[in-house]
């Protein structure tokens, strides 16, 4: 299409600059929504499962309770309700097919408004199922020597081998022996004690919060958990196999986001109908016009790709402000979205790249497209001379 025909077009929106920036903002508000649903699924998934990843165990062993309360408690760090009595790990390491185990007990203290410290107390084992860890030092070995994740570190600003006093505990010391490298995870805010020392500092000896099992084989995921299930303590305890936790969670975000999709399909529908409705009232001012064009040599197929230019121009505009504006409000629509969700994900929840951007508009010029065919097409039909004399497109 020529330069002097994309003037033609963008005349006719200055023509009606408010009508038709309302039916460009109906589309823009539409695809936004339809985009943060994606972009949001996308990223709730990518989340969980590098969360998951990070965890590094197959299995999480953990006290009688909701299985998803105590996967967040674990993945994200708080004090728990219950207990594990700490004579289960023998029965959970005679089970066959698992590689590793590595026994926990973690609590969270409230050291201010602002500021709460998750306390892990740990033995060697874990090393076996974290090993991205990159440690600079040592892991602590000694009593009253601790690991620090990389934001306690940028936060309180210790150094290896220093004497600190441990947050929120008053009177109590410990040395740095190891600093843990960044891992982008809720790992950057914890410290590493001794699992003995951590059992004594917090008054529950020979207790655990919960056991983390490395599988020797992850495709014998489900004759392991039964076998654990079935043990003499399998009544004392919750076996959440973490591949089925994700697999449900995914389940329930799917049945959500379908509901949304529907609303943002049934939205951008609307859209389309509003900017049809749009493109037709201004057909009908401009009959005229149009009559006048094809008297003076303009072709059917002229005048359709005229008003088929003008329907997706405010489309495609419309889907353009519509992504700017999600892109823009994606940390706010995050942290909305996290205060509504019971187990959520470290990490941005919203996800977004050009490929999804460039489906976006290729989605808004098919909606205009099929939004520009009735008045296109009715438009293209006039005859020259009855559309000069004509008042009203439908006479």
């Amino acid at each position: 299409m020529s330069m002097s025909w994309l003037r033609l077009v963008i005349a006719c929106w200055q023509e009606h600059t408010l009508r038709t920036s309302v039916a460009a903002a109906g589309v823009a508000i539409a695809m936004g929504a339809f985009c943060s649903l994606i972009s949001f699924n996308r990223g709730y998934e990518r989340a969980v499962r590098s969360e998951l990843d990070r965890l590094g165990a197959h299995v999480l062993v953990v006290p009688k309770g909701c299985p998803y309360d105590a996967t967040s408690m674990a993945l994200h760090g708080a004090s728990w309700p219950c207990y594990l009595r700490q004579a289960y790990l023998q029965e959970v390491l005679s089970v066959p097919g698992i590689a590793a185990a590595a026994p926990v007990f973690m609590t969270a203290l409230q050291v201010s408004n602002s500021l709460a410290v998750v306390y892990l107390g740990v033995d060697t084992n874990i090393l076996a199922l974290k090993r991205a860890w990159e440690i600079t030092g040592h892991f602590p070995m000694a009593e009253s020597a601790i690991l620090i994740g990389a934001e306690v570190q940028a936060k309180q600003g210790w150094s290896l081998g220093q004497r600190v006093a441990l947050p929120g505990l008053p009177g109590q010391f410990a040395t740095v022996s190891g600093i843990l490298g960044p891992t982008h995870g809720a790992e950057d805010g914890f410290i590493y004690l001794r699992l003995a020392d951590a059992q004594r500092q917090f008054h529950h000896t020979n207790e655990l919060t919960h056991i983390l099992l490395r599988l020797a084989d992850p495709d014998k995921l489900d004759q392991v958990v039964a076998q654990l299930r079935g043990c003499d303590a399998g009544l004392s305890m919750n076996v959440v196999p973490l591949a089925h936790v994700f697999l449900t969670l995914q389940w329930v975000v799917n049945s959500t986001r379908l509901l949304f999709a529907c609303v943002a399909l049934v939205a951008l529908f609307v859209a389309g109908t509003g900017v049809s409705n749009t493109v037709m009232m201004s057909v009908a001012e401009r009959t005229r016009e149009l009559g006048m064009m094809r008297a003076i040599g303009a072709s059917r197929a002229h005048v359709f790709a005229l008003v088929w230019a003008e329907t997706v121009q405010v489309c495609v505009l419309g889907a353009a402000a519509g992504q700017g504006a999600a892109l823009l409000l994606r940390p706010a629509v995050g942290a909305w979205v996290r205060s509504k969700l019971s187990f959520v994900p470290y990490g941005a929840l919203l996800q977004w790249d050009w490929g999804l951007a460039v489906a976006g508009l290729v989605s808004a010029v098919v909606l205009g497209s099929v939004a520009a065919f009735l008045p296109a097409w009715r438009a293209a039909q006039m005859p020259p001379v009855a559309a000069i004399r004509a008042n009203e497109l439908f006479g």
